[in-house]
């Protein structure tokens, strides 16, 4: 080189850069009255020689025009505030603007455009304003300082840029910046605001790779994203230290938030991504809002469209009207609330050892593909009122340990609590459980599920269910609830006592056990019973003892089932035996009531053509009729004498086809009575007195020459052709009392002969 050119020398040894392998020496010539050229002599230099910005400005233009390759480096340059306002920076050559470890006070582009490219690798300037600029060319600013304010508001990059490794201690104010080729900012510290607000990404057309990146950035301050538009972009391992703000940005395609934790706020309300999006690992350590938010997903199908698997989340999470394709939320922690009102999962969503600390809200939301929540642990309230659950659900092995609560929610698929624990009130008040009719599996399983507090079925609907090895420690209401098809009950009684309140419900079918040694009560007050089947382990109380009918409707409930239990409990099914548990129940057990609840079963009976049950069921009936009838003679005061006295007619009557035919349904009683009442008379003619016959008298056979056999073989047959109105005449009565009973037998024979055959009839017809 001439003796003219300057003597600046870059040694990499001691300030090392990857892309500088050897001493870099300054090709400019140097200034005439300096051994340095103008862009290496130092400032002072600079100043004593009347060289200013503008000149350095005019000389960099010049060597543009310049077709040698390196008179563009300005390696390690010490420059003042470059001004290329509204310039148009062209060379002659696609040679890039070299600034390398470069110390520039500013840099001014705004309005103005560069086609070369620039190189701003370890770079440190002041101030950086490419407001509006068009760079045409890459832009190397990889580990750049800047020491001020960051401005590219409007500008538009046309190739790749990277300014990873950058520090930003100033502002960054990047507001409509187009960035139409890869872009990174990846390790890149942001100590001062940051603001994306609109921006527009592109890149090459891959999918594998990002076109713009902020991977392992550091956000010290705000950022703001507001409206951004991204195409393939990452946050991976990136630090936000205080609010950041995605509000109504569109990612376009893939997004990538693995690893990222957010010190303050995160804000992704009504944020659109249109591909997949990961969240793997991430951590929010204040609210995290995804109001609105839509994870459209991708075409991919073995992609969850969304994943925030392995996230925590520390302080509340608000997912309002957010919508889902495929999602997971695999061993996600929620350690505050966690808000899904209202929000759509229109394919499955996997949400496995989901943790909650918190209440988890779920009202209106909608599960149009499967749910599942195997394994969660959720410490609050969950809210599910008025959630439909369009595809399969799961909360197999479940701990709620507070309030969970699903009113009216509705389950169109198979809904699964299998091995699920309720530490708190569990409530499904109106809940629809729809499915379709399974032979193996029920549409709704609580098998082997633990309610440790109250739980609260009613008005809830099922298609098929079952609550197998079920245990209840607290009260279990049924209270109008519909079983379509079939339900399955065994249950095991908790450290309370307890029982099973199915008043006003429907169960069409299904099978009901008793566990030996622990036996449940039912209540079924005006209940509907339809084919159910019940089933004991032979325990040591009667297995009807824990049954309780009450005005029950039973729909072709077929009561020869059990015969067995009916006879051993004297076909009594009114009530069980009782524990501190029952409580009050829905209806007053009067003898009004029970004769009606009777009725019913007898109506059953015979519409099965259970012709013994119906016998039973009757005389249970008349036999409560009269008490019915006996507590208004006793209690009704209102009654007139007439009304009264027919009341009494009534329940005697009522008490002669008790003790006679048992109501029809005795034909042995009423046998036996019929031929061996007037043995009885017999008895009494014999004693004579005022019961003397002309057969004489035990006391006083001698008087009429008879021994005392004979006395007594007479006055017996005498007292038969009198009940059978024969009267032969060869014996007569003598006393009044014998008088009286021979002109009452011949009534007497009208009535229990007309009661036999009724009762024999009855029995041989089967009717009432």
């Amino acid at each position: 080189m001439s003796s003219s050119t300057c003597r600046y020398t870059f040694d990499p040894s001691i300030q090392t850069d990857a892309h500088l392998q050897t001493t870099w020496e300054c090709p400019h010539e140097a200034h005439p009255e300096s051994e340095f050229c103008v862009f290496h002599m130092t400032r002072d230099e600079r100043a004593s020689l009347d060289v200013s910005a503008d000149d350095i400005v005019d000389e960099l233009r010049d060597n543009l025009q310049s077709s040698d390759t390196r008179v563009n480096e300005y390696i390690g340059a010490d420059l003042p505030h470059l001004s290329l306002t509204y310039q148009d920076i062209n060379g002659v050559t696609n040679h890039v603007l070299n600034f390398q470890h470069a110390d520039i006070d500013g840099l001014d582009l705004t309005h103005g455009k560069l086609e070369q490219g620039l190189i701003l690798r370890e770079a440190t300037i002041g101030h950086l304003k490419l407001e509006e600029a068009v760079l045409t060319g890459t832009v190397d600013a990889q580990r750049l300082t800047v020491q001020g304010e960051v401005k590219t508001d409007e500008a538009t990059f046309e190739e790749e840029i990277w300014f990873t490794g950058a520090t930003f201690h100033g502002d960054v104010q990047c507001d409509e910046t187009t960035f139409q080729a890869d872009t990174s900012f990846a390790e890149t510290t942001f100590h001062g605001v940051a603001n994306f607000r609109n921006v527009e990404t592109s890149g090459t057309s891959h999918v594998l790779d990002d076109h713009i990146t902020f991977a392992d950035a550091t956000f010290r301050d705000d950022a703001s994203f507001r409206q951004a538009t991204f195409e393939y972009v990452t946050f991976e391992g990136a630090q936000f230290t205080a609010g950041s703000d995605f509000e109504h940005v569109i990612f376009g395609g893939d997004a990538r938030f693995d690893g990222v934790t957010f010190q303050e706020m995160a804000d992704f309300d009504e944020a659109r991504f249109d591909d997949d999006v990961s969240f793997t690992d991430v951590r929010f350590k204040q609210l995290a809002e995804f109001r609105g938010v839509e994870f459209n997903g991708g075409s991919r199908t073995t992609h969850d469209d969304v994943t925030f698997e392995g996230a925590t989340f520390e302080g509340e999470a608000d997912y309002k009207l957010a919508r889902f394709r495929f999602s997971d939320f695999k061993d996600a922690v929620f350690k505050g609330a966690v808000n899904f009102d209202r929000a759509t999962f229109t394919a499955r969503t996997d949400c496995h050892r989901l943790e909650v600390s918190d209440e988890l809200n779920l009202s209106f939301a909608t599960f149009e593909g499967g749910a599942n929540f195997d394994g969660s642990r959720f410490r609050g309230d969950v809210v599910a009122d008025e959630t439909r659950f369009g595809g399969d659900a799961s909360f197999d092995t479940v701990a709620f340990e507070s309030r969970a609560r699903f009113g009216e929610a509705r389950f169109e698929e198979d809904a699964s609590f299998r091995s699920t624990t309720f530490h708190g009130p569990a409530e499904f008040r109106g809940t629809l459980f729809e499915g379709e009719m399974q032979h193996l599996e029920a549409n709704a399983s609580f098998n082997e599920a633990v309610f440790e507090d109250s739980a609260e079925f009613e008005a809830a609907n099922f298609t098929t269910a079952s609550f197998w090895e079920t245990t209840f420690h607290d009260q279990s209401d049924f209270r109008r609830s519909v079983f379509h098809e079939t339900a399955r009950f065994r249950v095991h009684g908790g450290d309370r006592e307890t029982y099973l309140d199915f008043t006003d419900a429907t169960l069409n079918g299904g099978t009901i056990s008793q566990v030996a040694g622990e036996a449940t009560p039912y209540d079924f007050t005006r209940a509907t019973v339809g084919d159910i089947q019940l089933e004991g382990d032979g325990n040591e109380h009667e297995l009807l003892d824990h049954f309780r009918f009450c005005l029950t409707e039973f729909d072709c409930f077929d009561f020869s089932d059990h015969h067995g239990y009916l006879e051993r409990n004297d076909w009594t099914i009114h009530d069980f035996v009782g524990s501190v548990s029952t409580g009050q129940f829905a209806v007053e057990m009067t003898p009004e009531i029970i004769e009606e609840t009777y009725r019913n079963a007898q109506d059953s009976a015979d519409a099965v053509g259970d012709t013994p049950a119906s016998r039973e069921f009757e005389f249970k009936r008349y036999y409560y009729n009269r008490k019915k009838n006996f507590d208004i003679i006793v209690n009704e005061y209102s009654l007139n004498t007439w009304a009264r006295g027919k009341k009494v007619a009534s329940v005697g009557l009522n008490l002669l086809m008790q003790v006679t035919c048992g109501y029809g349904n005795r034909l042995p009683r009423i046998a036996a009575l019929t031929f061996l009442l007037p043995a009885l008379f017999g008895l009494a003619y014999a004693t004579g007195g005022p019961f003397l016959t002309q057969a004489g008298s035990v006391f006083d056979p001698a008087a009429v020459d008879k021994t005392t056999m004979e006395v007594l073989f007479d006055s017996v047959y005498y007292s038969y052709i009198s009940f059978s109105t024969v009267g032969y005449g060869d014996i007569n009565p003598l006393g009044p009392a014998a008088r009286v009973l021979a002109a009452s037998q011949g009534m007497l024979n009208g009535l229990f002969f007309t009661l036999l055959t009724f009762t024999l009839f009855k029995r041989v017809l089967g009717g009432n």
